[in-house]
Formats: structure tokens, C-alpha cells, sequence
């Protein structure tokens, strides 16, 4: 089974300047759930949706730069080829 990468979205995160904290607040769960997404826990990686994926990315866009874009646009469609 296909997942996004905890390591990319806490890139993305840190890369944006926020802190687990304050994104938590942004895409609305919480900060455990940030630590854990980030962190590749099983079970909260394996049952991460995609509203809370393309929240992260509406939060974090904006402020990072261009390959970092291309790189998550990359990892969306490849999670979904293999859907």
C-alpha cells in the first residue's frame, strides 16, 4: 500500500517556517498528529487522508521554493498511479 511520505510533509513544514504547532492549528488537528504523520507512525501515516495532505499543502505552497513544489507534485501523482 502506497503513502505519502512523512519526511517529505515535515520537510515541506520546516522548509515553510512553521512549527508542528502552529501548522497543527492551521490545517486544524493536532500537534500529536503532525509529530506522528511526520514521524511515519503506522497506523496514522497508513490512515492519513487527503484532505489533511492537501490542507498541509495549502498551508505550506506558498513559502516554499519551486523544487519543493515539484517534488510534492511529483510524490501526489505518484500516489495516485498507484492507487
Amino acid at each position: 500500500m502506497s503513502h505519502f511520505s512523512g519526511k517529505e510533509l515535515k520537510r515541506l513544514r520546516k522548509e515553510a517556517g512553521f512549527t508542528q504547532k502552529l501548522l497543527a492549528g492551521k490545517i486544524g488537528i493536532s500537534r500529536e498528529t503532525v509529530v506522528a504523520i511526520e514521524n511515519e507512525h503506522p497506523k496514522t501515516i497508513e490512515s492519513l487522508n487527503i484532505e489533511v495532505v492537501n490542507a498541509w499543502w495549502q498551508a505550506c505552497r506558498h513559502l516554499v521554493s519551486e523544487p519543493s513544489q515539484l517534488s510534492f507534485k511529483a510524490q501526489v501523482m505518484k500516489f495516485f498511479a498507484l492507487q
